[in-house]
C-alpha cells in the first residue's frame, strides 16, 4: 500500500475531523485524559493522533518542525478539540437546530465516497477494510455519530455568522492597520459557475430495476441470499454476503427502513428503490427494537450516456449565455449548487496555482467574461465564467476593497466565536490537564 493511502480509520478520522469519547466509554479505553468539557473527555491519544496528522502534512508539504515546537503544537491542538467539544455542546442544546436521518446518511456517505476515491479500485478499498478487520457497515456505524455532531456544529456557526456584517469604516480600518503586513497579491481568478448534477436516466434506472427483478425470481427459486450477494450486489456489502448488522429507526434512508421494518425475520423484500438504487431486503434477526438485514443492492449509478446527456444540456446552456444570455440568471434556474446559486453561481477568487487540475485546465487561456467548456468534477458538470482576472501587485483599497471586506468580515468571525466559547465556558465544566 502506498503512503498515500493510509489506514481507513487514519483517512475518515482526518474527513470527520476528531472522534468524541464520552463517559460511557471512556473507562473501555487504557490512557491519559488530558481534558474534561462538560460530559466529554478528551484522551492523550487523541491528541497525540492529531498531532501526527498535522506533522504528516508538514512533512508532505516539505515544512521541517522542531522538536521544540512540537509541544506548542500539541497545547494548541488540543485548545482546538476542548474548543470544538464547547461548540458542539451549545448547538445540541440549541432546540431550534435540527439534523434529520437522512442529512446525516447523505453527509456520511459523500465522506466515504471521498474516502474510497483515494483507492484505485473498488476492490482495493474492500481489501483495505479487510485487512483492518472492517465492514463497510462497521466504518459507518463507527463515524455516524461524528457526522452528525459535525452537522450540528456547522449549522451553529453558520447562524452566528450569518449575522455579521462590515461597513465600509471598517474595511478602511483593517486595511490602515494590516496594510504593511499583507503578502503582495498572487496570480489569481475570479470565477461563477453552473453546477449540473450528473443523475441517472431512466434508461439507467430501468436496467437496475430489471437486474433486480431477476435477482429476485432467482431467490424466489430457492437461490442462496449471500451467495447471490456476492455475486451480484455492487455495495461493498457484497463481500460479507450483504450483511448490513443491525441498526435502528432513524438510521439508514426512509425507503430502505420503511421496507426492512415491515418484513418478518427470514422474509425478503420485492426491489426497493432509494437514492442509491434498487434493494432486495432480507430480514435475519429482529431485537430490542433494532433489525438486522441483508440486501443486494443494484446501483442507479449515472452511465456515461448519463454523463454525456448532461454535458451536451451544458453545452446548450453555453451557447445561450454568449449568445447573449444573462449568465446569472441560467445559474438561478438550472444550477445544483444551491449555496451559490443565489449571488448568481459566484465563487470568488482562487490563487491560480491552488486551483483543482479541473478547474484550472478549464479556465487556462480564459479572459473576463469568458465562459468555460462543460467541465466535469466528482459533483457534476460545471460551467465556470472567469468574472475578473489579475496578476502578481501589492494591495489596493481602490481594487480590492471586496476582498479586503472579506478578510474583515474573517476578523470579526474570529471575534464572534471568540465571544460564543467565553458564553459556553462560563457554563460549562471544562478542565485542561497537563
Amino acid at each position: 500500500m502506498k503512503m498515500a493511502k493510509k489506514l481507513i480509520l487514519v483517512f475518515v478520522a482526518v474527513l470527520l475531523v476528531s472522534a468524541s469519547v464520552t463517559p460511557s466509554n471512556a473507562a473501555e479505553v487504557i490512557d491519559k485524559i488530558v481534558a474534561v468539557v462538560g460530559d466529554y473527555v478528551i484522551l492523550k491519544s487523541e491528541v497525540d493522533f492529531q498531532t501526527q496528522l498535522w506533522l504528516l502534512q508538514q512533512g508532505q508539504q516539505g515544512k521541517q518542525v522542531s522538536p521544540d515546537d512540537v509541544e506548542k503544537i500539541k497545547s494548541d491542538l488540543l485548545q482546538q478539540m476542548v474548543n470544538d467539544k464547547l461548540i458542539l455542546i451549545k448547538a445540541l442544546k440549541d432546540t431550534s437546530i435540527s439534523v434529520s436521518s437522512d442529512e446525516v446518511e447523505s453527509a456520511l456517505d459523500a465522506k466515504l465516497e471521498e474516502l474510497k476515491g483515494r483507492f484505485s479500485s473498488q476492490a482495493e478499498f474492500e481489501n483495505q477494510m479487510l485487512q483492518e478487520g472492517l465492514t463497510y457497515r462497521e466504518v459507518k456505524n463507527k463515524f455516524r455519530d461524528e457526522v452528525r455532531n459535525q452537522l450540528y456544529k456547522d449549522r451553529l456557526i453558520s447562524r452566528e455568522l450569518s449575522k455579521i456584517s462590515v461597513a465600509p469604516s471598517e474595511i478602511e480600518e483593517f486595511f490602515d492597520k494590516y496594510r504593511d503586513s499583507l503578502p503582495e497579491h498572487p496570480d489569481a481568478v475570479k470565477l461563477s459557475h453552473l453546477l449540473l448534477e450528473i443523475k441517472p436516466g431512466q434508461a439507467t434506472i430501468d436496467s437496475a430495476k430489471a437486474k433486480a427483478e431477476r435477482v429476485k425470481k432467482l431467490l424466489d427459486d430457492g437461490g442462496d441470499f449471500a451467495e447471490l450477494a456476492r455475486e451480484y450486489s455492487e455495495d461493498p456489502s457484497a463481500s460479507s454476503g450483504g450483511d448490513l448488522g443491525y441498526f435502528g429507526r432513524g438510521d439508514l434512508v426512509e425507503e430502505f427502513e420503511k421496507a426492512a421494518f415491515a418484513l418478518d425475520v427470514g422474509e425478503i423484500s420485492e426491489p426497493v428503490l432509494t437514492r442509491y438504487g434498487y434493494h432486495i431486503i432480507k430480514c435475519v434477526d429482529k431485537q430490542d427494537g433494532r433489525i438486522r438485514c441483508s440486501h443486494i443492492l443494484f446501483m442507479t449509478k449515472p452511465s456515461d450516456e448519463d454523463v454525456q446527456r448532461v454535458m451536451r444540456f451544458a453545452d446548450s446552456l453555453k451557447s445561450v449565455a454568449e449568445a447573449g444570455g444573462d449568465f446569472a440568471e441560467l445559474v438561478k434556474k438550472y444550477s445544483a449548487d444551491e449555496e451559490t446559486k443565489k449571488q448568481g453561481g459566484e465563487l470568488g477568487w482562487f490563487v491560480s496555482s491552488e486551483m483543482t487540475p479541473e478547474f484550472s485546465v478549464a479556465v487556462q487561456g480564459l479572459e473576463p467574461g469568458d465562459i468555460s467548456e462543460p467541465t466535469q468534477s466528482q459533483f457534476g458538470i460545471h460551467l465556470l465564467k472567469v468574472l475578473d482576472r489579475q496578476t502578481s501587485r501589492p494591495w489596493s483599497m481602490d481594487e480590492d476593497r471586496d476582498r479586503l471586506k472579506e478578510f474583515a468580515r474573517r476578523q470579526k468571525t474570529e471575534q464572534v466565536v471568540s465571544k460564543l466559547l467565553d458564553e459556553v465556558t462560563k457554563e460549562t465544566y471544562v478542565e485542561i490537564r497537563n
